[in-house]
């Protein structure tokens, strides 16, 4: 009866990680551009572990150092594109 018990709890934790990412993958479909490009890049790095600063910043960062976009842009797409990572992180 424990094992069973056991097995049934361990199979019960995946799932919450599963309804978030479909969770932030549903609100995703409402970005475009370079919001849906850094939801894309960010998105496996938070469920990794990263914070949303750090998963949004690691995408970002380089296109503006690189002056392929404006810091407004960046700003801008990054906002809307952690409203959908961040459900990943929703406990």
């Amino acid at each position: 009866m424990l094992r069973v018990a056991s097995v049934l709890v361990l199979l019960a934790m995946p799932f919450p990680a599963f309804a978030d990412r479909a969770d932030a993958d549903q609100c995703a479909q409402k970005l475009s551009g370079l919001a849906l490009q850094t939801y894309q890049a960010s998105i496996v790095r938070a469920q990794a572990g990263q914070t949303l600063r750090q998963a949004i910043s690691a995408h970002l960062k380089p296109l503006v150092e690189a002056s392929k976009i404006s810091e407004d842009e960046a700003h801008k797409s990054g906002f809307s594109a952690a409203m959908c990572v961040r459900l990943v992180h929703r406990k």
